[in-house]
């Protein structure tokens, strides 16, 4: 319902005026408090405006029994209002709120949750209208309070209060990669891991609302690896010294017919030196570069092909582990003759299912010359102390089924983070919102 504060008539005049006035200001005040802006709290009321030449002297001559007539130049009511109304109950957050005047000019408008915290907003150039930017959070109350000013200078203090839904189902968060504060190679994406699956026409939706801010600038786009997993990567590996923000603001974006996201994350991280290490399985060999340079060249030993192949394609590194027990179990191998049960050292976890690059010190005199593994990279005591020492989480290990093709293609059901085997046309397929960078 709409507020409305203002005077009409002149300010001297007969008991007939005077009791029409007080009818509207009571008429103006019930509109007040039942419209959705609320109560007044504070504020001022405008003095009646002269008109047509009349003072403001009790003695003006004009109407019957000696009141002055209404002037027709007298400012118009003030109207505001405002939605969510006040006393809204399970409004919609991602509606935002709108606050607008009419006959009247917004000098300010503040709007805040129960904790104080603020909600951002723009007033428009003219004082007209006021609305916020971004979504509000769910289950959450709100407090927005409009100070205003007439046609004849008369201030006007409005305070409403509204409550936005709870949803039937949330979309939290489960964990993101990587972590905040770290350093990591160029091949790493930002990974985003949900606690359930947002439909995938609201897709686009969630990922505008996770913005990925880079210094230097550069443009990159989401796709989904999954249901629940969204990874966002720029067209080519991230330039050294790339600084990365992320910003996931997803409380109060729709996500299904029911589900609402509910959480607010922020986290940055730094791309360090380029190291990639390229594996060819046909020699056996594997050449590490750091920012384009070879830094050495390593024999190693693969999988037994054709029972264990090493999975092929660019991979990134997942994790380091000093020491690790290998099991045939953990792959779930159950012939007999695959039992292997091995305490390893310096393991670099290159895939989910299971793919290391490691010491493999029983196969010493093989490397670079027999492929005998369940499908991890081995090599020596040194070699592998050197490259664990070496390389960091989110380093691109790019494994060729042959030295003289890059045709490689990750057939591997559980890869990790396999997103740079896309092109980047494919990868904008799997992205609901397309290209985008701040």
């Amino acid at each position: 319902m709409a507020h409305q504060i203002g005077h009409g008539g002149t300010a001297g005049g007969g008991r007939r005026w005077r009791r029409a006035a007080q009818w509207t200001a009571s008429a103006a005040a019930v509109a007040l408090l039942a419209g959705a802006c609320g109560g007044s709290s504070g504020g001022k009321t405008a003095a009646a405006p002269v008109g047509d030449g009349q003072t403001a002297s009790s003695g003006s001559s004009g109407g019957a029994n000696g009141a002055a007539a209404p002037s027709s130049s007298a400012a118009q009511p003030m109207t505001l209002s405002a939605s969510p109304a006040d006393g809204t109950q399970g409004a919609d957050p991602g509606k935002g709120i709108q606050v607008a005047a009419v006959n009247g000019k917004l000098e300010s408008v503040t709007a805040a949750d129960a904790s104080g915290k603020t909600v951002a907003g723009a007033l428009a150039a003219d004082g007209s209208s006021w609305a916020s930017t971004g979504n509000l959070a769910i289950s959450s109350t709100y407090t927005v309070v409009v100070k205003a000013q007439d046609g004849s200078g008369g201030e006007k203090t409005t305070t409403s209060k509204f409550t936005t839904l709870t949803p039937g189902k949330r979309l939290g968060l489960d964990h993101y990669v990587p972590d905040n504060g770290t350093t990591v190679g160029v091949g790493q994406p930002v990974a985003v891991f949900f606690t359930n699956a947002p439909n995938e026409k609201d897709r686009a939706a969630v990922e505008k609302a996770m913005t990925v801010t880079t210094t230097p600038h550069v443009d990159g786009a989401w796709n989904w690896r999954s249901d629940t997993e969204a990874d966002w990567r720029p067209q080519s590996y991230w330039q050294p010294g790339t600084k990365v923000q992320v910003h996931l603001g997803l409380n109060g974006v729709k996500a299904g017919e029911t589900t609402y996201g509910s959480f607010t994350k922020d986290f940055s991280f730094t791309i360090g030196d380029s190291v990639i290490s390229t594996v060819d399985l046909v020699k056996d060999k594997m050449t590490v570069t750091k920012n384009g340079q070879v830094l050495r060249t390593i024999p190693v030993s693969a999988g037994e092909v054709p029972k264990h192949p090493t999975w092929s394609g660019k991979m990134v590194v997942l994790e380091k582990d000093a020491s690790l027990q290998m099991t045939s179990a953990s792959v779930n191998f159950t012939d007999a003759s695959d039992f292997y049960d091995l305490k390893v050292q310096d393991a670099v976890k290159l895939t989910s299912s299971g793919t290391f690059v490691h010491a493999a010190p029983w196969n010493d005199g093989k490397f670079g010359r027999v492929n005998s593994s369940h499908g991890c990279i081995g090599m020596s005591l040194d070699d592998a102390a050197w490259f664990f020492n070496t390389v960091k989480i989110g380093d691109v290990v790019d494994v060729l089924q042959s030295a003289n093709t890059k045709s490689n293609v990750t057939t591997n059901p559980n890869p990790g983070f396999d997103d740079w085997n896309l092109s980047w046309s494919q990868w904008l397929k799997g992205s609901g919102a397309g290209v985008q960078g701040q």
